[in-house]
């Protein structure tokens, strides 16, 4: 869909567009996430699907980052291309098991720029069965109240799967 040869936008641009990413990212301020990207600029999450365009982005995140204040998002390594950053992240939910390690699932994204330095592409990937399990094994009263959220209508399919695939 998108192609990295159709982008001229420098390394050094990029850096810097990613580095607004970051700094926004690291705000926690949701919403303006969605000021980054271009007017048909696309985020991609595997459990959620696809969404079009910086105002359905903007609506998005700030629903599905309700009630997770407690959580971070840790980058472990950064690619910076010509238009295209890719790095891994993990998504660390409050506290830790009794072994002190952190309840957390690693996921990757993939960024694609236009040439005025703005996202037309957010691709993140992670294993969904495998963020299941986290949530499920570290899920708190504010996991179960966003999951009521998401699925007011009884039944969270992303905490049944996960229980039945982990049988907590």
């Amino acid at each position: 869909m998108w192609s990295c040869a159709l982008v001229t936008l420098s390394r050094e641009d990029t850096e810097a567009a990613y580095a607004r990413h970051h700094e926004v990212h690291q705000s926690r301020d949701w919403a303006k996430i969605a000021d980054l990207f271009a007017p048909n600029g696309v985020y991609r999450e595997p459990f959620f699907g696809e969404q079009r365009g910086p105002e359905a982005i903007r609506a998005f995140l700030v629903d599905s980052m309700d009630g997770l204040d407690d959580w971070t998002f840790p980058v472990r390594w950064t690619l910076i291309g010509e238009g295209r950053v890719v790095y891994e992240w993990v998504n660390r939910l409050p506290g830790t098991r009794r072994d002190g390690s952190y309840f957390e699932f690693r996921g990757i994204s993939n960024l694609l720029y236009d040439d005025e330095g703005r996202l037309v592409l957010q691709d993140d990937t992670y294993d969904r069965i495998e963020a299941a399990r986290v949530i499920t094994e570290g899920r708190s009263r504010v996991v179960e109240r966003l999951t009521g959220v998401l699925f007011p209508k009884g039944g969270n399919p992303l905490l049944n799967v996960a229980r039945r695939l982990t049988g907590v």
